[in-house]
């Protein structure tokens, strides 16, 4: 993925506080000759105004699609109780009857049944002596959901697996939405390839609404999956882009938000509609409102700038001075652009993080984390229809709580540390796996105790990515930042696409899959603790800064243990002179 190779994805480190120029009371210095895109954009908009909030909360109401279709396959594939239709010949048994006498009794959901012609020959035979054969047709419980992907294809039994397929194409497309979109985004600019990334996705998201088989279906998803990483990747770095000083820590967390929004008006919708191609039309006519984007937002000036394209830079610029009330820093530096000519550092890439001893063991222990971290939360946001009580108010209440997690994410990351926040997050999901298996299903009116600690635990999940994201970024230097943390967060999407595996192992064992998660949980605890805290530390912005880094800080500890040392001998010193 080339859309790292400007510094654009991943914040930066807290060294560009040093350039903030927010501060209006500052007085103007002469910046002619000044070349540095992050100090002509930020010195005349500032690091955040109100030309940035409507740009990062435009960005962030993406994810609210996002998270319709990246889980929207809790609902449209849901657990839903089936059995074989009664042939012409059982026409007069009720269906309970023909349940009764159609299957072995040890089978749930039949995929075989005795053979309806010789057990309507011989009804009160041993049932032993009756072969078993395919069920040719089978009948759904439309109690809770009128229709489904399973019940318009009968994706039960040898199909059962395109279930599990059709998540597994929605990662593998949003996968490779994120390179191409990114490669796009990179060459032609943000706003183009993210209008044709939101096109496609209302587009398709409407073909998958009335396309009559499994198979355009399931090319129609995969399209819509493609438009998702796209929109993803595009929307992210737009809404980095704009953005300096401190907000570079707060954007990436509020970003993340209306994704367990959106989960939650799924949930809203889905009980509303109970029919998944009803509920795949409203998303898509909802969706159809970002078309709007086209006249809301503007082409990113750093982006602008680094391609040489100064003049439109500077008329973006213009209207966003004016929108934050600073167009007598724009009148004042706008000549700057004229000569500018941005100097691009070229991005090492991912596999020279490889090369060096310290960078390979951060490397590795991120990419493994963010494997397990990956796999924890699709996993377990598939599985919340399996947790028991009510589907609906499962994922809603899960879609609530984690917005409370991101949040208390934003409270604590700066005050506890990245590292720390990172754990705290981790430990309160691998209990909440715990506690849901401590309690027994149907246990509890509703479940409510399984309810409260999946929300807890989604809430956790929700804490942990942004956290994660932002402690990984400040481990990579600044010269290779995006594509080292796109490298290791890679490994989070490749989890994904295990996830339908692990929620189908709940068949052959019930909670297995919650199981596996909580040992994994705990297990991943361990692999943050030879990486070092990044809080309040100056970030690397070399190779060979981020090699040492460790010794940095040992440093740093080193010579204030010793500044310590030598004050206590001076004071005592002076003590035993008087």
């Amino acid at each position: 993925m080339n859309i790292s190779k400007n510094q654009f994805e991943i914040p930066s480190s807290r060294n560009d506080y040093k350039n903030d120029s927010s501060d209006t009371n500052k007085g103007i210095t002469d910046h002619t000759g000044d070349c540095n895109a992050d100090d002509l954009i930020f010195k005349i908009v500032g690091d955040f105004g109100k030309w940035q909030l409507g740009l990062s909360i435009y960005m962030a109401l993406l994810k609210l699609p996002l998270a319709w279709y990246q889980l929207n396959i809790i609902f449209m594939a849901p657990p839903q109780d089936f059995w074989c239709a009664k042939p012409q010949s059982f026409r007069t048994y009720t269906d309970q009857e023909w349940r009764d006498v159609c299957a072995p009794k040890m089978e749930e959901h039949p995929c075989l049944i005795f053979d309806p012609e010789l057990l309507r020959l011989e009804p009160a035979v041993n049932k032993m002596f009756i072969p078993l054969v395919p069920c040719p047709k089978f009948v759904y419980d439309t109690s809770v959901f009128r229709r489904t992907i399973t019940s318009d294809w009968n994706l039960v039994c040898s199909k059962h697996w395109y279930i599990h397929l059709t998540q597994c194409i929605m990662m593998w497309g949003v996968l490779l939405g994120g390179i191409i979109f990114g490669i796009l985004a990179d060459k032609y600019g943000r706003k183009t390839p993210l209008m044709i990334a939101i096109t496609m996705q209302c587009i398709m998201s409407y073909g998958t609404s009335v396309l009559p088989s499994y198979g355009l279906f399931l090319i129609c998803w995969f399209i819509l999956a493609i438009a998702s990483g796209g929109i993803g990747i595009i929307s992210f770095v737009l809404s980095m882009e704009v953005v300096g000083g401190k907000w570079r820590t707060i954007i990436p967390i509020v970003y993340q938000l209306p994704f367990g929004l959106g989960n939650s008006v799924m949930a809203v919708l889905s009980y509303w509609l109970r029919d998944w191609r009803k509920l795949e039309f409203a998303l898509a006519s909802i969706s159809s409102f970002y078309m709007l984007y086209w006249i809301l937002i503007t082409e990113s000036p750093k982006w602008l700038i680094a391609t040489a394209q100064n003049e439109k830079a500077l008329e973006v610029l213009r209207r966003a001075a004016k929108q934050n009330n600073r167009e007598t820093y724009y009148e004042y530096i706008k000549d700057s652009f004229i000569i500018c000519k941005t100097q691009v550092r070229n991005d090492p890439g991912f596999m020279a993080f490889m090369k060096s001893e310290n960078m390979r063991l951060k490397t590795i222990l991120l990419s493994i984390d963010w494997f397990c971290t990956g796999l924890a939360f699709y996993t377990f946001s598939q599985y919340l229809g399996l947790i028991g009580g009510n589907i609906f108010l499962t994922v809603a209440i899960s879609g609530i709580i984690s917005v409370s997690g991101g949040l208390f994410c934003l409270y604590i990351v700066t005050r506890v540390g990245r590292k720390t926040t990172v754990w705290i997050f981790q430990i309160i999901t691998a209990f909440c796996f715990v506690f849901i298996l401590c309690v027994r299903k149907n246990a509890f009116a509703n479940d409510w105790p399984r309810l409260l600690f999946a929300g807890l635990g989604f809430a956790g999940l929700s804490g942990t990515v942004p956290a994660l994201y932002l402690f990984s970024g400040e481990l990579f230097p600044t010269i290779g930042r995006n594509s080292g943390v796109a490298g290791v967060t890679t490994f989070a999407r490749i989890a994904a696409m295990t996830a339908p595996a692990i929620v189908s192992l709940d068949g052959i064992m019930p909670d297995l899959p919650l199981v596996l998660l909580a040992l994994m949980s705990f297990s991943q605890l361990a692999l943050l603790v030879p990486l070092p805290e990044t809080k309040d530390k100056p970030l690397p912005d070399t190779l060979a800064q981020a090699e040492h880094f460790d010794e940095r800080k040992t440093k740093t500890k080193n010579e204030t243990r010793n500044k310590t040392i030598n004050g206590m001998i001076q004071k005592f010193y002076s003590y035993i002179s008087d």
